[in-house]
């Protein structure tokens, strides 16, 4: 029988990662881009969200052996190595909230409220985001697997009682092109979200439980390219127009005609799963930062003014951060999302090697 171990920050269980997986990858999936990508590559939209899914899912593979090992900050590998990646993910991690602050605040200022102001909602928000991100991974573990039961409910509610009429003109028929290329290379920011996880250190039980992991990417990919396909069937070429897609689509249910637009319960489910998703991020950067100064509460506090400073006064509006984050500065999430990851897994596994070999 193992002695008791006493949980870090940074300990979670494979179940634990399958929802931090679910909640990462998801959550801004159906915000702004089905938008982005329908502009971009009209019908095609589901095959450009197929194929950065399925990219993302193979990166995860990296990133979860990383987990496995204990994390990056506990790997044995060259310190160059070790240093360099968590600069690279400090930053990465930092657009990334950026980007994902500036859309969520933007949904919920313009949304929920008649007159909702960006530094008000900042006020809520960041605060909540930085004690989240202080506590660690942990914690962000258990805040999820406590939410994924409302964001399940709801879910299944919604299928359950979708009423729409979607045409299979606005999907099919299917004729890869180049513009599905375009648009793949023009939204990098959006995807590679499973980064974060590399701080984290996958403590499984005797059976080693991995299935949650595998049941939770498939649904990954099932979930997104099927949201993207409802989306396109309702909206059709109006798609390009509509913003905050999984509001858009959550009006469309049974009891709306009796109650009127009921998408609230998905409003405050995709509010948790945000909340998580930021926290990750902003978590993510202090598990870095804190590797080369400590501090984690200060670093955590520090950084959550950043970000809302940067919404508020930079960014502005989700136009600006959609023209920056589209621009150039996208190939630097290549770097940090997927060259990064593959990376740190090359350098631990040829250390390995070549210490059995010895």
């Amino acid at each position: 029988m193992r002695a008791h171990k006493s949980m870090t920050s940074t300990d979670v269980y494979p179940s634990q990662v399958a929802v931090l997986a679910f909640m990462a990858s998801v959550t801004f999936k159906v915000l702004m881009l089905p938008r982005y990508f329908a502009g971009e590559c009209g019908r095609q939209a589901w095959f450009a969200m197929a194929i950065m899914i399925a990219l993302d899912i193979a990166v995860f593979a990296f990133v979860y052996k990383i987990a496995c090992a204990g994390g990056i900050r506990s790997l044995d590998i060259s310190l160059a190595v070790k240093n360099g990646a968590l600069v690279v993910i400090v930053a990465g991690s930092l657009l990334k909230a950026v980007l994902f602050c500036s859309e969520c605040i933007g949904y919920t200022a313009t949304t929920l409220f008649d007159e909702g102001l960006w530094r008000l909602v900042l006020a809520g928000f960041i605060p909540a985001i930085a004690y989240v991100a202080y506590k660690g991974f942990n914690v962000m573990a258990r805040v999820a697997q406590i939410a994924i039961w409302l964001v399940a409910a709801v879910i299944v509610l919604s299928i359950l009682l979708a009423d729409f009429q979607g045409e299979a003109d606005a999907v099919l028929p299917f004729m890869p092109s180049a513009r599905v290329a375009t648009s793949c290379d023009r939204y990098l920011f959006w995807f590679g979200d499973f980064t974060p996880l590399m701080f984290c250190s996958v403590t499984a039980d005797f059976r080693k439980k991995h299935v949650p992991v595998l049941i939770s990417l498939a649904f990954i990919f099932v979930f997104t390219v099927g949201f993207v396909l409802a989306f396109n069937s309702v909206y059709g070429g109006g798609s390009t127009l509509i913003s905050y897609a999984f509001g858009k689509l959550a009006i469309f249910n049974k009891l709306s005609r009796l109650l009127g637009a009921l998408d609230f319960p998905v409003v405050c489910v995709w509010l948790l799963m945000a909340t998580v998703k930021l926290s990750l991020l902003l978590g993510a950067a202090c598990e870095g930062l804190a590797h080369f100064v400590g501090h984690r509460g200060l670093i955590a506090a520090v950084l959550a003014v950043v970000v809302g400073v940067i919404c508020k006064f930079a960014v502005v509006n989700i136009a600006a951060a959609h023209a920056f984050f589209s621009g150039w500065i996208r190939y630097f999430a290549a770097l940090s999302e997927y060259v990064v990851p593959m990376t740190v897994w090359a350098a631990w596994e040829l250390r390995r090697r070549r210490r059995a070999e010895a």
